[in-house]
């Protein structure tokens, strides 16, 4: 961070400072993709292909971030390419998410372990279809516009552009991030509102995304609201999980009681959550904070 020693007050850096930050910050979300997409390739491991959708979608952010140094058809085919890599890897995650929390409530041996065969055979081919898209995915190709909107990040093309201040365009979008969240928390405490709850969860991970990234160009700790908003993230994916594992039983067959009985787990599942939300609501309110 930066401090003046004397008055151990922070200093924001001058725009030159904070663009050279941008730089680094944007090339190294791209290099973490690049990486786990070598390892997804070698391990098809769980936490892998957890890691490497996270990077996904902090990329797509840093992306829509720095849009103001990005030519408009970079940009989109960028977010295009990045989206689908995103959506390959979501199948597999639920997957394993859903062995996971079936293995640990299913109390009925034989169910269990049919319910596991099934969805272990469909990963297999899930899996199979990573792998083909990953090598598809034409890093290479990519490369140059990611190289292209670094270039692009100096002071002249900042103001050629757009002619704003960097660290107001950071803390309008900070706002703007802010607000869906502000708007979504009192709808999504209630049972049927179940489209508000996906919004929320989305919109929660958008501001968090954006708080990491410039955390880093500005060397701000906002440590406590991550936490926080992780804590809601938490909540809010678990609810939505139970959501994807209901897809996945309509998906294949299972015998009318069996469907019921998994059925039974979501909902019983579902009341426990929204009244873990309805208490980080109320413990732990979602306030605005962002410092420059």
């Amino acid at each position: 961070m930066a401090v003046n020693k004397e008055s151990n007050k922070y200093v924001i850096p001058d725009s030159a400072v904070l663009l050279d930050r941008s730089r680094g910050v944007f090339f190294l979300q791209w290099e973490e993709l690049l990486r786990l997409r070598r390892t997804v390739l070698k391990t098809s491991h769980h936490d892998d292909i957890h890691d490497l959708r996270v990077a996904t979608r902090r990329f797509r952010a840093a992306v829509e971030l720095f849009y103001p140094f990005a030519p408009k058809g970079i940009k989109i085919e960028l977010k295009k390419q990045i989206r689908k890599l995103t959506r390959a890897l979501g199948d597999v995650r639920n997957i394993d998410e859903a062995l996971l929390f079936f293995s640990e409530r299913i109390k009925d041996d034989g169910i269990r372990k049919k319910l596991c065969q099934t969805l272990s055979g469909k990963r297999t081919g899930e899996v199979r279809s990573i792998q083909k898209k990953l090598i598809q995915f034409d890093s290479d190709n990519l490369d140059k516009p990611v190289r292209e909107i670094i270039a692009g990040m100096d002071e002249k093309e900042l103001s050629t552009r757009n002619r704003f201040s960097y660290l107001a365009y950071f803390s309008n979008t900070s706002i703007k991030l802010y607000l869906p969240i502000h708007q979504l928390l009192s709808t999504a405490l209630t049972p049927e509102n179940i489209v508000s709850r996906h919004n929320l969860r989305i919109a929660i991970k958008k501001w968090r995304y954006f708080l990491e990234i410039v955390s880093m160009i500005l060397e701000r700790d906002y440590s406590c609201l991550l936490e926080q908003l992780k804590e809601y993230q938490s909540v809010l994916g678990k609810m939505n999980d139970l959501y994807e594992f209901d897809t996945l039983i309509d998906e294949n067959e299972f015998p009318d009681d069996e469907r019921k009985h998994f059925r039974e787990i979501l909902a019983a599942e579902n009341v426990i959550l929204l009244d873990q939300l309805i208490e980080l609501k109320r413990t732990k309110p979602l306030t605005y904070t962002f410092l420059i």
